[in-house]
């Protein structure tokens, strides 16, 4: 006998072996379940990636240069507009906070029907009341201080973002420079064995050189063409990927200039973390911690408040109205004070307390990780430095080298054609080699300049206005 099972939307009936039927009850899907992109953005439509970008085209096509790409980017970039919309949020926040610090005056409208006294019946009312917080042992003062060091985190954060932002911007350009002078020289290798094979079929025609050299040129010249290919293809990708960054369709070149102080961005002793704009957000949060402990320890002690009140009956049927006059009111003096409510304030203050010494520890976690990521770079940087040093030597030895093998093959017969070929690509591909330490080492240096906040500083960020905020050293 066959199994089957038949599933209904509210139902799942299985008919076993035996024939028995099992129905196992299925809940409906609540929509929550239910994921459609459709339905999340409906009819509306996504806002243009670059309909707020201010950039267009780069230059009609003139070579585009590290600084000039860096501020294109932090101008339009949506990451930093995210982070400035943040943070004129917790601004917002901070007028919040010190609104208690004013009157709260309220009004509204009592409809009731009453027996309780002689003229029962309907007796709508118009009460008006106010509130003025005199003295409250700092709840407020330390909400107002908790709300201004969320400000200044995000004003850290802001930085912090700018600086990913150009960082990354800038890495990009230093690739595109790099895959430029390997396009450069994957070019010039090329001719450079074509000339070769020209040489070599005209030897060969000659009868000075066998059909093997002719073979073997050739070959090299089919490794090159697909080494300047790969090389073409990866340009393309980096400039793709600075489009993006600096928000155009296109890049087509940049200069092969860089920032003098790029190139020292890792001579550094010690790091000043008050330029760090994580330390500064960590340290924003350590203050807001701290707030949020003397809140919660002030929502321990009394509230003394002023609490005058004006009562308005619209008829007669309100207590006492053969005395006393429509308009009534009412001042006091109120001081008010939690007895218990079940320990959950001093789980509050426990748990802010906690939070304060996480808080501090985070402090010291970012000075660690800049120190951490600043030393790692500033190491492998000495160390291609040293590299491209043996680059340069070793290009130098292989040209020298060059020319006495060509003397050798062209004059003498001496030297096999293989020594040659061999010779020249040893120096082009120190000369690769020599461009990609290079790449290597000015990414080095803006890791560097991120690690110890300098990046502003050295693409000229500072003392400029960013995206409606205004950047200060």
């Amino acid at each position: 006998m066959k199994k089957f099972c038949l599933i209904t939307l509210s139902n799942l009936v299985v008919r076993g072996v035996l024939g028995i039927n099992i129905i196992i009850s299925v809940p409906a899907l609540a929509d929550e379940a239910i994921i459609s992109a459709q339905q999340m953005i409906g009819e509306e439509k996504l806002p243009d990636l670059y309909s707020v970008t201010p950039n267009g085209s780069v230059h009609n096509g003139q070579p585009l240069d590290m600084s000039a790409a860096v501020a294109m980017a932090v101008n339009w970039h949506p990451t930093i507009t995210q982070a400035v919309g943040k943070l004129f949020e917790q601004s917002a926040n901070v007028d919040v906070a010190k609104a208690k610090y004013y009157p709260q005056v309220n009004a509204g409208v009592n409809n009731g029907y009453s027996n309780t006294y002689t003229n029962k019946g309907y007796s709508p009312s118009i009460d008006i009341s106010l509130s003025q917080m005199l003295y409250d042992f700092g709840k407020v003062s330390s909400s107002v201080r908790a709300a201004n060091a969320a400000v200044a985190q995000q004003q850290a954060e802001v930085m912090l973002t700018i600086d990913q932002v150009a960082h990354d911007t800038a890495s990009a350009v230093v690739q595109v420079q790099g895959y430029q002078q390997l396009v450069t020289m994957a070019t010039q290798q090329l001719d450079s064995l074509k000339q070769i094979g020209d040489l070599i079929r005209q030897r060969n025609t000659e009868g000075a050189s066998p059909l093997s050299d002719v073979v073997q040129t050739d070959t090299r010249i089919e490794g090159a063409q697909a080494t300047l290919m790969q090389y073409q293809a990866s340009l393309q990708r980096w400039q793709a990927t600075l489009a993006t960054y600096i928000g155009v369709e296109g890049v087509n070149r940049v200069t092969q200039d860089v920032p003098e102080t790029l190139t020292r961005g890792c001579a550094v002793q010690h790091p000043d973390y008050k330029l760090i704009p994580s330390v500064l957000a960590a340290w924003a949060g350590a203050n807001q911690a701290q707030a949020n402990v003397d809140n919660a320890n002030a929502q321990m002690m009394p509230t003394i408040s002023l609490e005058p009140e004006v009562t308005h009956y619209v008829n007669n049927h309100y207590s006492g109205s053969s005395e006393l006059d429509k308009t009534q009111y009412t001042a006091s003096i109120r001081m008010q004070m939690p007895l218990y409510q079940g320990g959950g304030l001093s789980a509050s203050r426990d748990a802010a307390e906690q939070a304060l010494s996480a808080a501090n520890a985070a402090i010291k976690a970012a000075q660690l990780e800049a120190y951490q990521k600043l030393a790692t770079s500033q190491d492998e940087a000495t160390n291609l430095g040293q590299t491209l040093v043996i680059q340069q030597r070793q290009q130098a030895l292989g040209e020298k080298t060059l020319g006495l093998y060509q003397d050798q093959y062209l004059q003498l017969g001496t030297r096999p054609l293989l020594d040659l070929l061999n010779v020249d690509q040893e120096i082009f591909q120190a000369k690769f080699s020599q461009a990609q330490t290079l790449a290597q080492l000015n990414s080095l240096q803006l890791d560097c300049l991120f690690s110890t906040g300098m990046m502003r500083s050295v693409f000229r960020l500072d003392n400029r206005r960013i995206q409606g905020v205004d950047i200060r050293p």
